[in-house]
């Protein structure tokens, strides 16, 4: 990471110097640059003059994230964690979690390197070009009060790009975040319940905010960034304050309100309510026509055979193809 601390500012910078700061030979430079263009960086790397991102690197200022959040919101922070390279900022959350046992538990990372989303998929992940965040939370009231939470989060997440001006997103169940179809983002949450009914929950959210054109590829569905969306240069600070500030602000109220108070918004953002689609993972697959989701957060299917209530699961939903 200290490399591309040194080329974030996208100018050439020659293989000797690059050499002389960090202590290292060039052909350790020249390793470490193959490294990160595998990573998905674009690099160009010009004979005579060196070594160039073609986009500079905002690196993540942790006092400009922290001034962005409202007061309110900051109170119910216990701690703010911004990191370079994590295995999976859940994983760190969740450690804090075990360790201090309070809620508010914060992890933001530049770059992960066993990020997941859900079904044991990888979550590609090149340096600062992801949003990658956690949010610890711990609920005294039993595993019963976080029903329909991990939907709840991603209408969260919407309300805040919308609020950084990125529009027309919707939710496919249970937890993609979608633009015109194309994946933007996505939500992992991960519960501990312990015995004296203490649940602690882990909230991790990923929201892509300018791929490298090499991850795109690698990318097994269609995707899409927020620079892409908003044909704007992303704001990251900004982006990441908003997730923060309204990922808490669910979390500090949702053990009283429970899903119900973020059902009607679910519906609204219904990315497949009305069309054919396919429940896979099941013991054998349903096909029907999409009815939205209940006050429980269950996906309902109108099938051949009438209604069907799916509740999470591994399963996975994608629209039929004719």
């Amino acid at each position: 990471m200290e490399l591309l601390l040194l080329i974030a500012d996208a100018k050439f910078h020659s293989g000797e110097a690059l050499a002389q700061q960090l202590g290292v030979s060039r052909t350790t430079i020249s390793k470490k640059i193959k490294h990160w263009q595998q990573c998905g960086l674009d690099i160009d790397v010009v004979h005579g003059k060196g070594y160039r991102l073609q986009q500079p690197i905002e690196w993540l200022n942790q006092q400009a994230i922290w001034q962005a959040i409202p007061q309110h919101i900051q109170a119910s922070i216990h701690h703010l964690d911004i990191q370079a390279i994590v295995s999976s900022t859940n994983d760190v959350v969740a450690q804090q979690l075990q360790n201090q046992k309070k809620s508010g538990m914060v992890c933001i990372a530049e770059m992960q390197q066993a990020g997941r989303g859900r079904r044991g998929r990888t979550w590609f992940s090149p340096p600062a070009g992801t949003f990658y965040g956690s949010v610890g939370w711990l609920f005294s009231d039993g595993f019963q009060v976080l029903e329909g939470l991990s939907l709840a989060i991603g209408v969260a997440v919407i309300e805040a790009l919308e609020s950084c001006g990125v529009h027309d997103l919707s939710l496919k169940w249970p937890n993609d975040i979608l633009w015109h179809g194309k994946k933007l983002g996505g939500v992992l949450i991960e519960v501990n319940a312990e015995m004296d009914g203490v649940c602690a929950v882990v909230v991790g959210v990923g929201v892509n905010l300018s791929l490298p054109q090499a991850i795109k590829q690698q990318i097994q569905q269609p995707s899409v960034d927020i620079k892409e969306i908003t044909g704007q240069r992303v704001n990251r600070h900004q982006i990441t304050a908003a997730l923060i500030s309204h990922i808490v602000s669910l979390l500090q109220g949702y053990a009283q309100q429970g899903f119900n108070a973020w059902h009607k918004k679910w519906q609204s953002y219904d990315a497949l309510y009305g069309q054919e689609v396919e429940v896979l993972g099941l013991a054998q697959a349903i096909t029907g026509t999409a009815q939205g989701i209940d006050k429980q957060g269950a996906f309902i299917i109108n099938t051949a055979t009438g209604l069907q209530f799916i509740s999470g699961g591994e399963v996975s939903l994608r629209k039929k193809e004719h």
